[in-house]
């Protein structure tokens, strides 16, 4: 909805009311004297009269717009029609769940009533299969795709008054290439799921006065259960009587027992299953007595 401005001065104020509210959400342009009132979303509840008043020192002009009933039914009927109009081709993404039949649009309102259709049948939700929507997309998503899911499918699209449709022929190489892509995507998504991990881990710098013991502690995650280790510039730690190593399935520590001067380094977690592995790495600063620890690190012990 826009209005145009004539005459303006520098005083001159404008206003827009929805059902005698006042809207804030408006632009307003000086050089065209153009103001306009965008709706992003438009369903029932934008149904009611708006104005657009324009006062100044010599008075106001009002300018009116009624969208209800007949007349907002019908913008939203024109509105739908649109949108179907719009609307691309049926396309295809495999993901790791399965695939998900999509139809691209310059804008969709809910108001456009759509159904799926497989070889000529109506899908209603399932466990296996799930509509959704945004403002510039309509899909459905299919779990766990087989053989039996190879045809052709319909997206219909009423928009009161008539009915478009936008077809997919998901058969032969076009099939066999999106589930072959599904297959790999799904290995991904359980290698990331289940690879080893490093889930809390540790500062970027930490500073402990010699003399002290600093315990490092990380939690780690992984199925099967990630194999651990600890170095220190890169190079791996063994426990011996300056340095403890505890294990367990979900976290291990290292205990670096009376520090000196010369374990001030970078010191690491490695872990690491079939399906991956990270490293989590810290800096840890030793200082003397009577000195202060570095700005950025955080001070242990």
């Amino acid at each position: 909805m826009k209005c145009k401005v004539t005459n303006t001065k520098k005083e001159t104020s404008l206003k827009w009311f929805k059902d005698g509210l006042e809207v804030t959400q408006v632009a307003y342009d000086p050089s065209s004297g153009v103001s306009m009132l965008t709706v992003p979303q438009v369903t029932k509840k934008e149904a009611g009269s708006y104005r657009a008043v324009v006062s100044d020192g010599r008075g106001e002009d009002v300018s009116t717009l009624d969208l209800l009933d007949e007349e907002y039914d019908k913008l939203l009927q024109h509105l739908s029609k649109q949108c179907a109009l719009s609307a691309s081709p049926l396309k295809i993404q495999s993901t790791g769940e399965g695939f998900k039949l999509y139809c691209s649009l310059k804008y969709y309102t809910s108001v456009l009533k759509t159904s799926w259709y497989f070889k000529e049948k109506r899908i209603d939700q399932e466990a296996r299969t799930k509509p959704g929507s945004s403002m510039q997309k309509v899909w459905i998503e299919i779990f766990n795709p087989t053989e039996n899911d190879k045809g052709k499918y319909m997206l219909e699209m009423f928009d009161g008054n008539e009915t478009h449709k936008r077809f997919l022929d998901l058969s032969g190489q076009a099939f066999a290439d999106a589930l072959l892509e599904h297959q790999r995507l799904k290995q991904l998504a359980i290698a990331e799921k289940n690879r080893a991990k490093v889930t809390k881990g540790l500062p970027d710098v930490v500073a402990i006065m010699e003399g002290k013991s600093l315990c490092l502690t990380c939690f780690v995650d992984g199925e099967p259960a990630p194999e651990i280790s600890w170095l220190r510039n890169d190079r791996e730690i063994f426990s011996q009587d300056h340095f403890t190593i505890t294990k367990e399935p979900k976290r291990s520590s290292i205990t670096i027992n009376n520090v000196n001067m010369e374990d001030s380094g970078k010191y690491s977690i490695f872990v690491q299953n079939k399906y991956g592995s990270e490293t989590v790495s810290v800096t840890v600063s030793v200082y003397k007595h009577g000195e202060k620890p570095p700005a950025n690190a955080v001070e242990m012990g």
